[in-house]
């Protein structure tokens, strides 16, 4: 396979940069290297997929197909698999599928309302045929209208009701194509272990919070979460266990919010939580709360003596008015960063910066 001839998915999105033009050709002879390595065929699908994961554009798409390396479960089926991941993220950057919807909406609403008002239109003609023909008329007249005038409408309306059928199937076709379109909207913000939202779907809500923080002035909370030394989790129970356990979180923080709050997987153990109308003490009560619950659970595991126990280091920053996204995270990573440092399975929070 010629290395030119496939190109990367995310670089299609990505800003260009004329510093990387030499990178990027070393990158892709380490893509056909690692290809060759891991004995896989050489096609697009591998290409691409090997080619982002040593990219390391998407540190949440690289651990997900370095755990399938890992535990030799990278193959045809999960490449598939990883590859329309891939797809789905560049249609989400590339295409605004609200406005898409919103087209196809429109659409299906004109056609419908084509089909209902001519088929009204050419009821009433109809039947303004039949009530004529009832009435005494000149021969000429009646003649004319069974002969000629009748016979053509019919085949006219029958022609229609044919088309209308038609058109019938395409607006279905449409509708079929507006449900797949939220399907793969809905993939593309959402994690395929957890069930809950990746961090774009976490990008699309704290930007959606932030909106309606500013418009009713009103605090809203960020918790970054963390599980220790999840890497010894792997390595001492296996992968299978390790994705449970991320489930097993994920589940757990679904339990301990609600109402508007949104909790999303940012990474490869790393989770968040958005609180709205939510002040700072209350975040640290929160994120203190989930902390104790998972460092006093004890998870038992098949065919291992020694059971799982987790913990989980947390951050929290309170949104200020009129700041962006990244600064109000970057606040709450700089708390976790301070958990993690001052001896992991703890809370703090931004003012203890």
């Amino acid at each position: 396979m010629k290395k030119h001839t496939v190109h990367s998915i995310m670089e299609r999105y990505q800003q260009p940069s004329t510093h990387k033009t030499l990178d990027k050709c070393l990158l892709e002879q380490k893509t056909l290297q690692k290809i060759e390595e891991l004995q896989l065929q050489s096609n697009p699908i591998h290409y691409s997929v090997i080619y982002e994961w040593l990219s390391e554009i998407d540190p949440y798409f690289t651990d997900t197909v370095q755990t399938n390396i890992d535990s030799h479960n990278y193959n045809d089926n999960t490449a598939e698999t990883l590859y329309m991941n891939l797809v789905a993220q560049f249609l989400h950057e590339k295409i605004p599928s609200e406005q898409v919807e919103s087209l196809l909406n429109g659409l299906i609403s004109h056609i419908n309302n084509w089909i209902t008002h001519s088929k009204q239109r050419q009821d009433v003609i109809l039947n303004d045929l039949h009530f004529v023909l009832e009435q005494e008329l000149p021969a000429l007249v009646k003649n004319t209208l069974n002969n000629s005038v009748m016979p053509n409408f019919l085949s006219l309306h029958e022609e229609t009701e044919q088309l209308r059928e038609q058109v019938t199937q395409s607006s279905n076709a449409v509708d079929n194509l507006k449900e797949e379109l939220k399907k793969a909207n809905f993939f593309a913000k959402t994690d395929e272990l957890t069930n809950i939202p990746n961090r774009r779907g976490f990008n699309e809500n704290i930007e959606e919070t932030i909106r309606f923080s500013i418009k009713n002035q009103s605090p809203f909370a960020l918790i970054l979460l963390d599980l220790d030394f999840f890497k010894t989790v792997n390595d001492t129970f296996g992968h299978i266990v390790g994705d449970s356990a991320l489930r097993y979180v994920s589940k757990l923080l679904k339990e301990e919010t609600k109402g508007r709050d949104c909790i999303a997987r940012i990474g490869g153990e790393e989770f968040s939580i958005i609180l709205p109308d939510t002040n700072y003490r209350n975040a640290l009560k929160v994120a203190e709360n989930i902390r104790l619950k998972i460092a006093n659970k004890t998870l038992s595991v098949k065919n291992q003596e020694k059971p799982l126990k987790l913990t989980l280091s947390s951050g929290v920053a309170i949104y200020r008015q009129d700041e962006d996204a990244e600064t109000l995270f970057q606040r709450a990573d700089d708390a976790l960063y301070l958990a993690k440092n001052n001896g992991r399975n703890r809370v703090c929070g931004e003012e203890d910066l």
